[in-house]
C-alpha cells in the first residue's frame, strides 16, 4: 500500500518500473552465465524466421501482389509478426503462464504483498534472454523490407507504423492478461491457446481473409493491429486516422486487464487459505 498518492509514489507506476528495472537486470546477469543458450537461440531463431517466411514467399511467387500485397510489404508484415513473437515469448508467456504455479507455491502472495502495482510486476518481471535475438532479426527483416519495396509513404508513416507496433505489443500482452486471469480463482484455467491462435492468424494479412471475417478480425477481435496494420501504415494503404483507433483499442484492452485482474484479486484466497 502506497503512503502517498501518484505515478511516482510508493507502489506506483514509476515506482513499479524501477522494480522491475532491478528484476530485469538480474535476469540477464543470471543469463551471463549460459551463453551458450544464448549462442542456440540465435541458431534456433534463424531457423525459425526462414520457415516462418516459406509461406510469404510462396504467396509472392503465385500471385501478382494479391490485394497489393508485393513481396516486400508481405516481408514487412512477417517482420513485425516476428516481433510479436518475439515478444510473446520473451516476455509474455514466461510470466503469465506462470500464474498457476505461483499461485500454488505462494509466490504470488509475496507479489501482492510487496508496494507495486501487482499486475504489472506479476506480467512483466523476468523475460526470456535466449530467444532476445529474434528482436535484432526482425528489426533487420524490416529495414530490408521497407529498403526493398521503394521505402515508406514520409516520416508520419514510419512514425504511425512505430505507434501501431506498439499498439499491437499492448493488445497482446491484454489479451494474454484476460485468457488467463482466470487462473487466481482457477488454479487449472488456462485460455493462452487463444492468444497463439490469434497470434497465428496476424501472420497473414487479415483483408485477404475476406468479408466478414477481415471486420471480425480488426473491430472486434483486433488481430489485424498486431502485424497487418503496422505494415499498411507504413506503405499508405490506409488511412492515418487508423493509427488513433490503435491507440484508442489498446487503451481499452489495458482498461479491461486492469479491471479484470482487480476483479479476480477479490476472488484470490492465498496459498495460505
Amino acid at each position: 500500500m502506497s503512503t502517498t498518492t501518484g505515478p511516482t509514489a510508493v507502489g506506483g507506476t514509476r515506482h513499479t518500473l524501477r522494480v522491475l528495472a532491478w528484476e530485469w537486470r538480474a535476469t540477464l546477469q543470471g543469463a551471463a552465465e549460459y551463453r551458450t543458450d544464448l549462442v542456440t537461440g540465435t541458431l534456433v531463431s534463424v531457423l525459425w524466421l526462414a520457415i516462418s517466411a516459406v509461406p510469404s514467399l510462396v504467396v509472392s511467387l503465385h500471385t501478382d501482389g494479391a490485394g497489393g500485397w508485393t513481396l516486400p510489404r508481405l516481408m514487412y508484415l512477417l517482420a513485425v509478426w516476428y516481433l510479436m513473437d518475439a515478444v510473446m515469448w520473451i516476455v509474455v508467456m514466461p510470466n503469465i503462464s506462470a500464474w498457476g504455479e505461483m499461485v500454488r507455491t505462494g509466490s504470488l502472495d509475496a507479489i501482492l504483498l510487496r508496494p507495486v502495482d501487482s499486475l504489472l510486476l506479476a506480467s512483466l518481471r523476468t523475460f526470456g534472454v535466449q530467444d532476445a535475438p529474434k528482436i535484432l532479426l526482425a528489426i533487420g527483416l524490416g529495414v530490408a523490407s521497407v529498403a526493398a519495396g521503394g521505402g515508406p509513404q514520409g516520416a508520419w508513416a514510419v512514425l504511425g507504423s512505430v505507434v501501431c507496433v506498439l499498439c499491437g505489443m499492448v493488445l497482446m500482452w491484454a489479451a494474454a492478461v484476460l485468457a488467463c486471469v482466470r487462473t487466481l480463482s482457477q488454479v487449472q484455467f488456462d485460455a493462452s491457446f487463444l492468444v497463439h491462435a490469434g497470434l497465428n492468424l496476424a501472420r497473414v494479412p487479415v483483408p485477404l481473409y475476406g468479408g466478414v471475417v477481415t471486420v471480425l478480425l480488426t473491430w472486434v477481435v483486433p488481430v489485424a493491429f498486431v502485424a497487418t496494420v503496422p505494415a499498411q501504415v507504413m506503405f499508405g494503404m490506409v488511412t492515418p486516422w487508423v493509427v488513433l483507433a490503435g491507440v484508442a483499442l489498446a487503451a481499452a484492452a489495458v482498461g479491461l486487464a486492469v479491471l479484470a485482474w482487480r476483479s479476480e484479486l477479490r476472488r484470490y484466497a492465498g496459498a495460505m487459505s
